[in-house]
C-alpha cells in the first residue's frame, strides 16, 4: 500500500488553562473563593496583598444598581485572557494600580456587621463524590453532577426528564431522556438511598428493595406500596388487608416496616449527620422608598497584587547573560504571569458577578420592594444570558451559588428565576404566584371535605390561572401538601 503525503486545514477550539481557571472561579461561593486565593498564594511567592490599597478601598462605597460605564465596556475581555504576555509588562510598578477591587462596599448601617448564615441542607457535595466513583463515563459524570443539582432539599427530583434534557442539551451538550434515565439509576444506588426518587412512593420503595435481608414484613411492606398507596395515604387499613388477605398482626408489622424509612433522605441527612455550612451573602439589597439599591459586599482579604520584590527581581536577572540567571529569570517569569492572570481572573469575576446581578434586580424589582415570592417575574437563564450579551453557561455558574442579603432574607440567586404561566387574559405569570394561590385554596377549603386536585383546577382557571388537573398535582407535591384523602383523614 503506498505512504501518501497530504496537508488537510481544519479549525479547532481550545481553552486555555487561564480560561478553565476562570470558568472555574465563576463557579465558586465566597468561602470557597476565600480557600482557592489562599491556595495560590501558598504555591505562588509572586501574589500577595495589597495592604495600602485597602486602607484607600476602605474609604470608598460603590452603589452598584446604577451600571459603570467604564466597567460594562472593560466586561469580560475575553480576548485579553488569551493573549501572550512579554516579562516587560510587568517591569512598570505604576501598571500594578489596575490590579485592585474595584467594588469593595456595604450599606453604610451594616458596614461592620458581618453577616453569617448556615445552610443544613447541603448534600450535593458527598454525592457528587460518590457519583465519580462509579464505573461510568465522563459525560455521565457530567450529567450526574447536573442532575445530582436539580434535586430539591429533600432529594427528590421533580422536574421532568424532557425539561431537563432540552435545558441541558442547551447550555453543555446534546443528551436523549434516556441517556438521564440511565444516569438517575446510578444516582439512585448512592448514600443515602432514596435520593433521585421522583415521589415518596418511590422513595420509600428504593429503601425497602436496598435492604440486603428481606422478610415477609418486608415483602408485605413493598406489595402495600406498590399496590394500595391511594388506601395508606388515605389510612384506609381495612382495604389494605381484606385486598392483601392479611391478618391485623401482619399488616402492622408491615406498617411498622414503612415506618422506619426516611421521607426526605437528603434533608434529614443534612440535620442530623451533615456538616452546616456557612453562607456569606455575596451582594446586599438594600430598599430606599421605591428605590433598589444593590453592593456588593467587602472581600475579607486585602486586594491582590504582583509582589513588587518579584518584579524588580525580574528586572534584574532578565538583563543578566549567565545561564542560571536565565534560568531564574524563566522561572519568576512564570510566576509573576500566573499571579497576573490570577487578578485578573478574580477582576473578571467580580465583573461578571455585577453585571448579572443588576440584570437580575432590574427584572425583579418589585419582589425586593416587597419580599413577596407572588412579585417574582417570570425569568429564565437566557433572557439574562442576551441582555448582557454572555453565555447562558456563565450565567448559570454565578446564580446557582451566590447569594444575596435582603430584609427578608438570605435568597440564592438561583431562586429569582422562575418559569412563567399564561393566564386566560394573555398575561404570563410567575409558577410561585400561582403556587401561592393554590396554598390559599387549600387553607381556605372545609377540612371535613377537603378539594380534589380538579377542583382546584376550576377554582385557579376562575381566577384566571389556565392549569392542568395533573399540574396541579405537581405544584401540591412541591409544596407538601397532603392528597384530599390524606387531608380529610387528618381532620378526621
Amino acid at each position: 500500500m503506498a505512504i501518501i503525503q497530504s496537508q488537510t486545514q481544519k479549525l479547532t477550539q481550545k481553552l486555555t488553562h487561564q480560561q478553565i481557571q476562570l470558568i472555574n472561579i465563576l463557579g465558586l461561593p465566597t468561602i470557597a473563593l476565600e480557600q482557592c486565593i489562599a491556595q495560590e498564594m501558598a504555591i505562588n511567592p509572586a501574589l500577595e496583598f495589597d495592604t495600602e490599597m485597602e486602607k484607600e478601598n476602605g474609604e470608598e462605597e460603590t452603589d452598584l444598581s446604577e451600571p459603570d460605564k467604564e466597567a460594562d465596556e472593560d466586561f469580560v475581555s475575553e480576548g485579553k485572557l488569551g493573549e501572550d504576555y512579554d516579562y516587560q509588562d510587568y517591569m512598570d510598578r505604576d501598571s500594578l494600580d489596575d490590579y485592585k477591587y474595584e467594588a469593595n462596599n456595604h450599606v453604610k448601617e451594616d458596614e461592620k456587621r458581618e453577616q453569617v448564615f448556615l445552610e443544613n441542607h447541603h448534600f450535593t457535595v458527598p454525592l457528587i463524590t460518590q457519583l465519580h466513583l462509579l464505573p461510568i463515563s465522563d459525560k455521565e459524570k457530567e450529567i450526574g453532577t447536573y442532575l445530582i443539582n436539580t434535586l430539591d432539599s429533600d432529594g427528590y427530583l421533580r422536574r421532568e426528564l424532557t425539561d431537563i434534557a432540552d435545558e441541558y442539551s442547551f447550555v453543555h451538550q446534546f443528551v436523549t431522556e434516556d441517556e438521564l434515565e440511565k444516569v438517575m439509576n446510578s444516582i439512585k444506588t448512592l448514600d443515602p438511598i432514596g435520593i433521585g426518587a421522583r415521589d415518596l412512593r418511590e422513595c420509600l420503595l428504593l429503601q425497602l428493595k436496598h435492604k440486603r435481608e428481606k422478610t415477609k414484613d418486608t415483602y408485605n411492606a413493598i406489595k402495600i406500596l406498590e399496590e394500595h398507596m391511594e388506601e395508606l395515604s388515605a389510612k384506609n387499613f381495612e382495604a389494605i388487608k381484606k385486598a392483601m388477605k392479611i391478618d391485623c398482626e401482619e399488616f402492622q408489622d408491615a406498617l411498622s416496616e414503612i415506618r422506619k424509612l426516611n421521607p426526605a433522605p437528603a434533608g434529614s441527612t443534612a440535620e442530623t449527620g451533615g456538616k452546616a455550612i456557612t453562607i456569606e451573602p455575596d451582594f446586599t439589597v438594600a430598599v430606599d422608598g421605591d428605590k433598589v439599591e444593590l453592593f456588593l459586599n467587602s472581600p475579607k482579604h486585602a486586594p491582590l497584587k504582583v509582589s513588587e520584590d518579584y518584579t524588580e527581581m525580574l528586572n534584574s536577572y532578565s538583563k543578566s547573560k549567565d545561564k542560571a540567571s536565565r534560568e531564574a529569570s524563566s522561572f519568576i517569569k512564570s510566576k509573576v504571569e500566573s499571579a497576573k492572570w490570577f487578578i485578573e481572573a478574580l477582576q473578571q469575576r467580580e465583573k461578571v458577578m455585577i453585571t448579572v446581578a443588576r440584570a437580575i434586580v432590574k427584572h425583579q424589582n418589585k419582589f425586593f420592594l416587597t419580599g413577596d415570592e407572588a412579585d417574582l417575574k417570570p425569568l429564565i437563564l437566557k433572557t439574562i444570558a442576551e441582555e448582557i450579551d454572555s453565555d447562558i453557561s456563565t450565567v448559570s455558574r454565578i446564580v446557582i451559588s451566590k447569594y444575596i442579603q435582603t430584609s427578608y432574607g438570605v435568597i440564592l440567586m438561583k431562586n429569582l428565576f422562575t418559569e412563567g404561566l399564561k393566564t386566560t387574559n394573555g398575561e404570563i405569570v410567575s409558577t410561585k404566584e400561582v403556587k401561592k394561590v393554590l396554598l390559599e385554596c387549600v387553607n381556605a377549603e372545609d377540612k371535613n371535605n377537603p378539594l380534589s386536585d380538579e377542583q382546584i383546577a376550576h377554582i385557579l382557571m376562575e381566577r384566571t390561572y389556565s392549569i392542568a388537573r395533573r399540574t396541579v398535582a405537581k405544584y401540591r407535591e412541591e409544596l407538601k401538601i397532603p392528597s384530599k384523602n390524606y387531608r380529610k383523614a387528618m381532620a378526621a
